[in-house]
């Protein structure tokens, strides 16, 4: 009688400390989920950036003669000229919280894409380039 009243609500508290190391678990996991997408929608928004420069500086390769009207001084500034405000509607649609300026200066250009992700700071991704005669 008395062995078994030493073991009595054993069963009980390793139900309970297995539970807790369960919960501990997954709380470790939905953390590392989390973070994951914050690392991704990251790692997304610097991706698009970068791909929208570069798709500008490639028509102002292009466009050379007209190198001049790509000038854009961003949002704040003043609404887009024709030539670069589809480009720039197109960094607001893909961008939270997006601006964009465009410098020319001689033969240099230079593309500046910053915004701001839900709950960040403000990011930015320059891209430059050298225009030179063909």
């Amino acid at each position: 009688m008395r062995r078994r009243s030493r073991v009595r609500g054993m069963s009980l508290i390793e139900v309970l400390v297995s539970t807790v190391i369960f919960a501990v678990g997954i709380l470790g996991l939905l953390s590392a989920n989390a973070t994951a997408f914050t690392t991704f929608s990251d790692a997304k928004y610097r991706v698009d950036a970068a791909l929208l420069a570069d798709r500008l500086i490639g028509e102002i390769w292009v466009d050379r003669t007209n190198v001049a009207s790509y000038a854009h001084a961003g949002v704040a500034h003043g609404t887009a000229q024709d030539r670069v405000a589809p480009w720039v509607a197109e960094v607001q649609r893909l961008l939270p919280g997006a601006d964009a300026t465009v410098t020319v200066v001689g033969a240099e250009v230079r593309v500046t894409v910053s915004w701001q992700p839900p709950g960040g700071d403000r990011r930015q991704h320059q891209a430059v380039a050298t225009l030179q005669e063909p």
